[in-house]
């Protein structure tokens, strides 16, 4: 029964189907046989783009100058400068093999060698060549200055040619590079060993910009880096014309205009990136087509977004009108805001550390009292608590958690205290006498403010008397924010200039400024750590919070250590799917 049913409707349907196919022709024919409209055509998919908030006022397309270094014109130049190497979301070196590779032929006399593969371009089409190198080195050098500076940093005589940001550092002197161009290889062999020769990557402005803006020829530029002599304080000499031109381009070339405006014929860029449009609030970033290296984005564009402040960028991150932003130390309030718009937060550690500095005289009965008299691990719950539940006490001067391995190999050994407090042994080493520090500290820093009264609290446990130091008075100790440091080298070097010092430390850092492997970088800073610490040279407390806000959907963002950084990898950014 249910067959035949089955049968009998199948049949009612093909006889309504032919009349159908009938009337259809017949329709056909009457409209002069008119072919059926074409399928709609899909719609292309839309570009794939994401949106960065930066704060600042971008004001220049060179950031390796003086007053070009600023966060929001190192944002750009994250996006559109390329060299041989960058660091990694703990501050590491991360090696650019899709650009070319630094070599160490030799430890003593440390020798590198730089390479550049051949087909590598600017952005306007002009090959990377070993003269950008050679005149990057020019720029990092100060080969050529024979200028002598005032204690306020004024040049009284001689000449300054480029105005870097970065001041010339002594353990980084070098000879003149040797050119090798069958191989594209420069070589650099430096005057002493050098721990950070890993760091150096020489590529900078494009000399064809450069030697154009300054109105000399390529040619007579490279030629005058090949042939001047090294400036000599002692004996300055009139300025090279063209290097003066040349640094006199570099030097304000790149900058806005007098009214602010960009003009992105200035931004010629070695990476993956140029720049569209620019203003004082926005820039657009399209991918380079011709771009060769390993660093090829899988977005097309990016647009740079610039606020007042912090305030403004993470109401414009919640507002959802940006997708990528650092927003620095977020307190709790922006963190809630963040999560109830359905932004991530990736938080962390940074570079920046809240460090006690004991003045030379204090006495050692005291240092000692207040170290033990200190609750670390109090001090950092009750400061980092909200944002960053797993922060631990600080147990080095030389790094941070922000470091990575590095920290935590570091800390193996290096002599660090516990982190609890032993009041009555504080008692003991000041035999049960009572003292005073006077702190030196800012008052308007909300940690460095809460750090203060918790060590008043925890001070008068052991009969020491923490007070903040008058104007007119020497402080004792001086509570402060110190780093952004990304080498072991540098940091070392940068708190014993500070006054964290001891004999014994100042030795081993004279053989550490020696060591090119790491390795034995790693053991010097270990000793200095242990000679600071042995002599309560002073105490490290915390590390400042960062932290990187991300919209929904958005992926392979990653963490950033470095304060108002541009988290790294960008090439492995994704718009979220619409």
């Amino acid at each position: 029964m249910h067959l035949g049913q089955y049968q009998r409707t199948s049949t009612t349907r093909r006889r309504f189907a032919r009349l159908a196919a009938l009337a259809a022709a017949a329709a056909v024919a009457l409209t002069g046989c008119t072919a059926p409209e074409p399928a709609p055509a899909e719609e292309p998919p839309a570009p794939t783009t994401l949106t960065v908030g930066v704060v600042g006022e971008p004001t220049s397309f060179n950031s390796a100058s003086a007053h070009g270094n600023t966060p929001a014109n190192r944002a750009v130049s994250a996006f559109i400068d390329e060299h041989l190497g960058s660091l990694d979301g703990t501050l590491q070196v991360v090696p650019n093999d899709g650009l070319g590779r630094i070599t160490r032929i030799e430890g003593d006399p440390l020798t590198v060698s730089y390479e550049l593969f051949p087909d590598r371009v600017w952005s306007d089409g002009t090959p990377i060549t070993l003269d950008d190198l050679l005149f990057g080195w020019a720029v990092s050098s100060h080969y050529f200055d024979d200028a002598t500076y005032d204690e306020t940093g004024a040049v009284v005589s001689g000449t300054r040619y480029f105005e870097t940001s970065e001041t010339e550092d002594p353990n980084a002197q070098t000879s003149r590079p040797l050119l090798d161009r069958a191989s594209d290889t420069l070589t650099l062999t430096y005057d002493e060993p050098f721990a950070d020769w890993n760091r150096q990557w020489l590529l900078d402005r494009p000399v064809h910009i450069v030697a154009a803006q300054a109105g000399v020829s390529v040619r007579d530029l490279i030629t005058a880096i090949l042939t001047t002599p090294e400036g000599d304080p002692a004996a300055p000499v009139a300025p090279n014309p063209v290097l003066a031109a040349a640094a006199a381009a570099w030097n304000t070339g790149f900058d806005a205009a007098a009214d602010g405006a960009l003009d992105p014929a200035k931004a010629v860029a070695s990476g993956p990136w140029t720049v569209g449009e620019a203003t004082p609030s926005s820039i657009t970033l399209v991918r380079r087509d011709d771009y060769q290296g390993g660093h090829y984005p899988g977005l097309e564009g990016l647009t740079l977004r610039f606020f007042p402040d912090r305030a403004a960028q993470v109401a414009a991150v919640a507002a959802g009108e940006v997708d990528v932003a650092n927003i620095g130390d977020p307190d709790a309030a922006d963190l809630e805001a963040l999560a109830d718009a359905g932004v991530s937060v990736l938080t962390g550690p940074t570079a920046q550390t809240l460090q006690l500095r004991f003045a030379a005289d204090t006495p050692d009965a005291l240092r000692q009292a207040l170290t033990l008299s200190l609750d670390r691990e109090a001090i950092v719950t009750d400061a980092l608590g909200e944002e960053r539940d797993d922060a631990r006490p600080l147990q080095s001067f030389l790094s941070s958690p922000a470091t990575g391995q590095t920290y935590a190999d570091l800390i193996a050994g290096n002599g660090a205290p516990g982190t609890g407090a032993d009041p009555g042994a504080a008692r003991a080493a000041l035999e049960d006498r009572p003292a005073v520090l006077r702190v030196a500290h800012d008052p308007t820093d909300e940690i460095a403010r809460a750090v203060f009264a918790q060590m008043i609290t925890m001070g008068a446990e052991a009969g020491i008397a923490v007070r903040a130091a008058a104007a007119n008075e020497v402080p004792d100790a001086t509570l402060a924010w110190v780093g952004e440091d990304e080498s072991l080298y540098r940091s070392a070097r940068d708190r014993l200039a500070e006054g964290v010092t001891t004999a014994e430390a100042e030795q081993t850092f004279e053989q550490m400024t020696r060591d090119t492997d790491p390795v034995d970088v790693l053991e010097r800073a270990k000793e200095i750590d242990r000679a600071l610490f042995a002599s309560y040279a002073g105490i490290p407390l915390l590390e400042r919070t960062g932290a990187i806000a991300v919209a929904e959907g958005v992926g392979g963002v990653t963490y950033t250590s470095e304060p108002d950084g541009i988290p790294p990898s960008f090439w492995t950014w994704s718009a979220p799917t619409r």
